[in-house]
């Protein structure tokens, strides 16, 4: 194989074109490359940083609202208790009203009773000789009842 001249010219042409290229096509589109690649690079850095924030939120707002839920039931439970304690009143209230007025009611009743018995009693006389009359034919004047048993027949 022979050099000559147009060998070595053609050597100097490709090197030339090969550094050309380079400067203008190679190099600048390995820079577009490399922008590309840092910017893609901080991308993802910033998605994980933001992926990295958004779980710290939301275990914040999983936190506050564990707390909230917390808080309400809480509040709940407090005025449930408050009910209770006032149903406990209002039925003690109704108890004593009630127990009241069943005393009074007894103490009617009672006075009733005696007011009767009372009155029987004094009518137990005329019957006792009324009866005597219809059991004899003839009537006949009971007299001296023994209060004492009749207090116990009576009241027992």
């Amino acid at each position: 194989m022979e050099f000559n001249g147009t060998f070595l010219a053609s050597i100097i042409t490709f090197l030339t074109f090969v550094y050309l290229m380079n400067k203008i096509l190679y190099q600048p589109m390995a820079d577009i490359v490399a922008k590309r690649k840092n910017i893609i690079d901080e991308n993802y850095q910033k998605a994980d940083e933001l992926e990295k924030k958004a779980e710290t939120i939301e275990a914040e707002v999983e936190e506050k609202l564990s707390a909230a839920k917390e808080d309400a039931r809480a509040k709940y439970l407090e005025v449930i208790d408050g009910y209770k304690e006032q149903r406990a009143e209002i039925i003690k209230d109704a108890q004593d009203v009630s127990k009241d007025e069943l005393q009074a009611a007894y103490a009617s009743l009672d006075n009733i009773s005696n007011e009767a018995k009372e009155g029987l009693k004094s009518k137990m006389t005329d019957l006792a000789n009324d009866i005597a009359e219809k059991v004899l034919g003839y009537r006949s004047e009971v007299q001296g009842f023994d209060n004492d048993k009749v207090n116990d027949i009576l009241y027992h």
